[in-house]
């Protein structure tokens, strides 16, 4: 699926939507539409890869994506709770990321986007990329 068609797609849905519900979704909402087809850039500085993907989210979401750039997208490798914190706090401006707050982990945990398999430690599972 091309990107054209993915702009083609999303136009026919907001048409739909307008007709049916009287929804119009803003330029924020289609760009996340959008950007589901994309490959996930991993060459991005941390802060740029933050503010695209997590721009938005819920807190679990954002820890999820923080993690997913720390640990570049491989499943499996573990990931300390310190260095996650030390690295959100770099980026606790309101419009990025905010205040970290445990519950964001458990949360992750919860929908299955993370694990821990030892104390302290995190690491992403299969169904984190269903978060973008």
């Amino acid at each position: 699926m091309t990107k054209e068609n993915i702009e083609q797609i999303v136009k026919r849905m907001k048409r739909l939507e307008n007709a049916v519900f009287g929804i119009v979704r803003d330029e924020k909402q289609e760009k996340n539409i959008i950007g589901l087809g994309t490959k996930i850039n991993f060459s991005l500085n941390e802060r740029a890869f933050v503010k695209r993907y997590a721009i938005g989210k819920s807190g679990a979401k954002k820890f999820t994506i923080l993690l997913a750039y720390i640990a570049a997208g491989k499943i499996d490798k573990d990931i300390k709770l310190s260095e996650i914190k030390s690295r959100w706090n770099k980026m606790s401006a309101k419009n990025i990321l905010g205040k970290f707050n445990m519950f964001f982990t458990s949360d992750a945990k919860n929908n299955g986007w993370v694990n821990s398999k030892k104390y302290g430690f995190y690491n992403l599972t299969e169904e984190w990329k269903n978060i973008l």
